[in-house]
């Protein structure tokens, strides 16, 4: 069982108070202005325009950037304050499909989905591998296939990014955009996925440019905000 940091709210797992961040480029977009909150099963979804994609919510909400104001805290505890060593333990507690490629070229497709799991649970590795395998099926692969990233079909891996985003008991997943590059039929696969694990109290943050997604009536009660240019707010 994680243990919350002392200086949130008991059910909080992500809050964005007040942040912003300066454009990097034309590729990433900046923020201004985001606030809101995520407890323990909750959802939100987050409506990115097109063009506008690269929004750095993912990387802020993990902590890998830091925001020129405002603050974002993890499970009670401002990732800015952290030490190198508490971050990296409170990353454990996180899952995330990446918008782009995701996987450490060095690594077996099998080494990738175990690695956070094996590094910061004490599962055994047949144990993790077993569960890989249970949710590979699910999302209709034949099972987690052998070799490295490279030499897999770019639709397979992205199913393969749903399974590693899945595994163990995280406190957050973060979905950006999970369905860009995947099969048409696998998106009903996805939802079941979610609603599943937020009955196991974990939050999820979703961005999409999807309207299929933005509508969809089995995401139960999901926060729904839009970013418009670097404007986030209330949809």
């Amino acid at each position: 069982m994680y243990e919350e940091g002392s200086n949130g709210h008991a059910g909080e797992v992500l809050a964005f108070a007040g942040v912003s961040v300066a454009s990097a480029g034309m590729h990433v977009t900046g923020v201004s202005g985001v606030s809101f909150r995520l407890e323990k099963g909750g959802l939100a979804l987050v409506h990115v325009e097109e063009g506008a994609e690269h929004t750095p919510l993912a990387d802020l909400a993990s902590g890998l950037l830091a925001p020129d104001a405002g603050r974002v805290c993890f499970r009670g505890e401002d990732w800015v304050e952290m030490g190198a060593r508490r971050q990296a333990e409170q990353r454990g507690c996180i899952r995330r499909v990446f918008q782009h490629y995701g996987w450490v070229a060095n690594l077996d497709i099998v080494e990738n989905i175990c690695l956070s799991e094996s590094h910061h649970t004490g599962r055994t590795l047949a144990d993790i591998a077993s569960e890989a395998e249970v949710l590979a099926r699910r999302f209709g692969l034949d099972g987690i296939p052998a070799g490295r990233p490279t030499r897999v079909h770019p639709m397979t891996l992205r199913k393969l990014e749903w399974v590693r985003a899945f595994m163990g008991t995280p406190a957050l997943v973060i979905l950006e955009r999970p369905l860009l590059g995947a099969p048409k039929g696998g998106a009903e696969q996805l939802l079941e996925a979610v609603c599943e694990v937020r009955e196991r109290e974990a939050a999820v943050l979703w961005i999409t440019d999807e309207d299929r997604v933005w509508a969809c009536r089995e995401l139960a009660s999901p926060a729904r905000y839009r970013m418009n240019g670097e404007t986030f707010g209330p949809a």
